[in-house]
């Protein structure tokens, strides 16, 4: 968190009460430590995708299925569909039972199995693709999805500031190191890419927005 905990409580304040489901998934996350965006980083999907008008939707980590929810219903206003990814059974079919309670079955197609190996067998290109999974996997997600994003298209990536360690001069455990690098790395890269425009936002644990240039 870059901002004290009680900014961040105050902010999801100001996003209204959450329906039933999303707190219902938010409480079974933090119950079990499984790793899920937080209410604003949801937010934050669902209103770009509005904005946006996005119709194909690509998501990398699905995990039970909350911030596909949040992207979901953004799809259910603009027309579009999303198509999810993880390689977790068991939360993959927790996923399924929460798109069906969502009345979003329709509207959600989720893959199950390794996204290194299924993104390049995908043969479309996608107007919205979010990633939050693997973080040491990061740059090879970068290298794969990039001939799926269409011009004008977004790219938005979660946890890319990580605890805040990214940021040089900060001190954490040895066993960090590997995947922090990676992490810098990827940041550097996105950001100096120039097909791309790239912002980084401190919420959550940090994300990035790029908007892919018109060829």
């Amino acid at each position: 968190m870059f901002y004290p905990f009680e900014m961040e409580r105050y902010l999801e304040t100001l996003l209204g009460e959450r329906d039933s489901l999303l707190q219902e998934m938010e409480g079974q996350a933090l119950k079990e430590t499984i790793p899920v965006v937080t209410p604003m980083v949801g937010n934050l999907l669902n209103l770009l995708v509005h904005m946006g008008k996005a119709q194909a939707i690509l998501e990398i980590g699905t995990a039970i299925g909350y911030s596909t929810i949040w992207l979901g219903r953004a799809a259910e206003k603009t027309g579009g569909h999303v198509t999810t990814i993880d390689m977790n059974k068991d939360r993959r079919a927790r996923a399924l039972n929460y798109f069906e309670r969502a009345g979003l079955q329709n509207r959600i197609t989720a893959l199950e199995g390794d996204a290194l190996k299924i993104l390049p067998r995908l043969d479309s290109t996608f107007d919205f693709v979010f990633i939050d999974a693997a973080k040491g996997e990061y740059l090879d997600y970068l290298k794969l999805i990039y001939p799926l994003i269409a011009p004008e298209g977004l790219l938005v990536v979660d946890n890319v500031l990580f605890r805040g360690w990214v940021v040089p001069g900060t001190t954490f455990a040895p066993k960090y190191d590997r995947l922090v690098a990676g992490l810098r790395q990827f940041l550097q890269d996105l950001c100096q890419n120039s097909d791309f425009s790239t912002t980084v936002l401190p919420i959550g644990d940090g994300v990035s927005v790029s908007r892919r240039l018109s060829l």
